[in-house]
């Protein structure tokens, strides 16, 4: 799987300059590999073999390829794009889920390995304290907030893994022959089909959805 750098607007990474072995440089190379190749080819005999050393020598820095996988998302996470101080709270958490999506979008092994149950490290913690503080500034209680938090992520975490980019080219062509098959006597769902599923398509239906997401869970 290749970085989809473009999709939305995301950044893609580019590899940091090898100097001596640390976990940083580690963790680099792990995703030095998973962006060019996907998550499964990340592992410690790889990464240490693009490193030039033994992959004895990858355990001082990380003790298994999970606890890479969780530093290499952390390291997406702790580049997150920031927000401006000023400006109206529901602009802003578009902004933010927005720029998430887009900085995931360009790194789909990430999302993959989300999808497969890891977690993002302490690094997004600032991104979710910020997050609250606005969806409190809108005028939410607290656990109010902290569902709607989730009800943002999900919709966003659910996009991601839908997008043309991160489908199989197999379940791709298997949606179109779905929406193809015995249309004739169904306009709406032939014109859907007529609609191609590419990235731009995609932004659009993602920016409408959040918008109106958000519109439904902040108070008027």
């Amino acid at each position: 799987m290749s970085s989809a750098a473009g999709v939305g607007g995301g950044v893609p990474y580019r590899r940091r300059r090898r100097g001596a072995l640390s976990r940083a440089a580690v963790v680099d190379t792990g995703r030095g590999i998973a962006e060019q190749e996907g998550l499964d080819a990340v592992t410690i005999r790889r990464v240490a073999a693009e490193l030039g050393v033994s992959p004895m020598a990858l355990y001082r820095h990380v003790s298994d390829k999970r606890e890479l996988v969780v530093a290499m998302l952390d390291d997406v996470a702790r580049h997150l794009p920031g927000l401006p101080e000023g400006g109206e709270s529901r602009e802003l958490l578009a902004l933010a889920f927005v720029g998430l999506r887009d900085h995931l979008a360009a790194s789909p092994w990430a999302v993959e390995a989300l999808r497969g149950g890891e977690l993002f490290g302490p690094a997004v913690l600032p991104y979710l304290e910020r997050v609250l503080e606005l969806l409190e500034r809108a005028g939410l209680g607290e656990r109010e907030a902290v569902d709607a938090y989730w009800a943002l992520w999900w919709f966003t975490f659910g996009h991601l893994t839908n997008l043309p980019a991160t489908l199989p080219a197999a379940r791709r062509e298997r949606l179109g022959l779905l929406l193809r098959s015995g249309a004739e006597e169904l306009p709406r769902v032939r014109r859907m089909a007529d609609v191609p599923l590419d990235p731009g398509a995609a932004g659009r239906a993602f920016r409408a959805g959040l918008d109106a997401l958000i519109d439904g869970l902040l108070p008027r």
